[in-house]
């Protein structure tokens, strides 16, 4: 696991070591040494086109274009914003880069065999508010080469959020500094960086400062579902029930069901309208299922059970409507762990439902859309600080929260982010998927922060498997199942 910071906590953390006599131009020269020979070692046999801002950034792009000029390789500079004041390293940097005639206009770019390395430096953290037309114009075209290296964080990315400006640079790798910077793993920020390589410039802000978030991978979480006894029985790895399933929505709850029962859990239950009883018969039949016409129907399937998905399928009609409440007034005086996914999250904010009478731990799953409808907000406020809103909604509802989407957030005792999948996930059923095997954690005896921190990473470690396997395109949630039970075995 990786700790996460704010563009704000980094350069906090550098200006109190510059206040100790420290030199600001030593660090940047190891941070452009660093990264020249980084593009030596992964970028053989290329031109170089250094694409320079005029912030500090900048300055480590002028000097990475010195240090491989020097080295003996074609490079090019382009000072990008030449009208915009340059902070007094990089007007250093940029003398320096001119005294060697490296200095070219933006329009060199259009003239030049796509066989170039473009290296990004035009912002890194210093970004703030939209971007100049002529800027948007030179993202444009440094896009259509095929290698781009950002420095810090891809130009026209909002260091903290992820969120993309008007126009951003897509970088195939990053190369970042000091400390972690949190919108490399969250909405376009995740997509945008490519493969990421930090070097903390032999400073140690990750052991001294305290982190914004911690990020993780399938590898950090793998080992949470301990190896199995060989007197194991079934009894011993829970019971799971998933309650969903409307009319003609029976395959989300069936899909939750099926990603229980194939993940480990040792019973699995499923409570669904009467009209899916044989459709999840036919398909699990190990999946004890049953139908329900009368909502009344539920409350005695619900004794004995401890585990419970719900909203899969559900909707805003009254069946659902009064399958929820039930389920709710159940735990109310019942404990135990729910998952509330879909069509609940829906009925939850529909009736400003507090949730506070459970005595259940709780685990949300929410979608932006769904997020958004929980606080009040709209989709794009949940987007401009995704951190914040699952705090909010840990906060309101007392519950662990996953926000899905690029870069999911969980949030229990501390953030995290997961850096596993991409957007082949977004695709109807894959959310149900996530719930079910959720549930299937929890039953198995993981508490509900490590059973949301496993469940995402598997999942979407999963997505990342079947990109491997088909592409992007095309992924059906139901696929997921088998890559998911052959990543929980370690295979």
């Amino acid at each position: 696991m990786k700790k996460l910071f704010l563009s704000s906590q980094v350069q906090e953390y550098e200006r109190i070591y510059f206040g100790k006599g420290n030199s600001d131009k030593e660090l940047m020269l190891q941070a452009a040494k660093i990264t020249a020979e980084y593009i030596e070692q992964n970028f053989k046999n290329k031109k170089y086109i250094c694409v320079c801002g005029p912030g500090n950034n900048g300055g480590d792009g002028y000097y990475v274009g010195i240090y491989l000029y020097k080295a003996g390789f074609d490079v090019k500079i382009i000072n990008a914003l030449e009208h915009k004041t340059k902070s007094h390293l990089c007007f250093e940097a940029f003398n320096n880069a001119r005294d060697l005639n490296l200095i070219h206009e933006p329009l060199i770019l259009n003239n030049l065999h796509k066989d170039v390395l473009i290296i990004d430096a035009i912002f890194g953290t210093s970004l703030k508010g939209s971007l100049d037309k002529s800027i948007i114009n030179l993202i444009q075209t440094m896009n259509s080469y095929e290698n781009i290296l950002s420095i810090d964080i891809p130009s026209g990315i909002n260091p903290d959020t992820g969120v993309a400006c008007e126009a951003y640079v897509n970088a195939n790798k990053t190369i970042s500094f000091v400390g972690r910077k949190l919108g490399l793993s969250l909405n376009e920020g995740k997509i945008a960086t490519g493969e990421k390589y930090f070097h903390n410039l032999n400073l140690h802000m990750e052991k001294e400062s305290r982190a914004t978030a911690t990020s993780y991978t399938f590898k950090d979480v793998k080992n949470l579902l301990q190896k199995r006894s060989s007197n194991s029985h079934k009894g011993n790895f829970g019971s799971t029930l998933v309650l969903g399933g409307d009319k003609n929505m029976g395959g989300a709850a069936i899909m939750a069901a099926e990603v229980a029962l194939k993940s480990g859990s040792g019973l699995v239950s499923l409570i669904s309208h009467e009209v899916h009883l044989k459709a999840s018969l036919v398909r699990n039949p190990e999946i004890m299922t049953i139908g329900c016409d009368q909502p009344e129907e539920v409350v005695s399937a619900l004794v004995g059970k401890n585990v419970f998905v719900c909203g899969p399928g559900l909707s805003l009609s009254s069946w659902s409507e009064q399958m929820i409440k039930m389920l709710i007034k159940h735990l109310e005086n019942n404990d135990g762990s729910v998952i509330f996914d879909a069509g609940a999250l829906r009925y939850i904010a529909k009736n400003n439902i507090s949730l506070e009478a459970i005595r259940s731990s709780i685990i949300l799953t929410p979608h932006p859309g769904e997020a958004a409808d929980l606080l009040g907000l709209s989709s794009q406020e949940i987007q401009k600080d995704r951190i914040k809103a699952a705090r909010n909604l840990k906060d309101k509802y007392n519950a662990t929260i996953i926000l899905k989407g690029a870069g999911t957030v969980i949030a229990d005792d501390k953030i995290y982010v997961c850096e596993e999948g991409g957007p082949e996930l977004a695709t109807g059923g894959t959310g149900d998927i996530l719930a079910g095997l959720i549930g299937s954690f929890i039953a198995q005896g993981l508490s509900a922060q490590n059973a949301s921190l496993l469940a995402v990473a598997a999942h979407g470690l999963a997505g990342s498997e079947f990109v491997k396997l088909h592409g992007e395109k095309g992924l059906a949630a139901s696929e997921l199942i088998p890559l998911i039970r052959k990543k929980i075995n370690h295979k």
